[in-house]
């Protein structure tokens, strides 16, 4: 799995502990089912595998049965931005 970072987003993360866990969030909405990525340097309380990264550790949720060819990682919002994980360049899991 390759990392898609910026530096600014490095940085965030390794100066918050090092670590990125990423799991699903799933929301019904007219066409059915959709599921986005959460992303935080605080774990859930959920079950996580260890996948790599580069500048940085990645934790994917273990209820992800697969593993995207490539994770981006922004950072969201003004005052405190947030971070935010997409699957191989989408808002959304498939």
């Amino acid at each position: 799995m390759r990392v898609v970072a910026a530096s600014e987003v490095v940085e965030r993360v390794q100066s918050e502990g090092g670590k990125l866990f990423v799991w699903p969030r799933s929301t019904r909405c007219c066409s059915g089912r959709l599921t986005f990525l959460e992303a935080s340097t605080e774990a859930p309380e959920r079950e996580f595998r260890a996948v790599g990264g580069d500048g940085f550790d990645v934790f994917l949720d273990t209820r992800l049965a697969r593993t995207p060819e490539e994770l981006h990682v922004e950072l969201h919002g003004r005052r405190r931005p947030r971070l935010a994980a997409y699957w191989n360049g989408c808002a959304y899991v498939v």
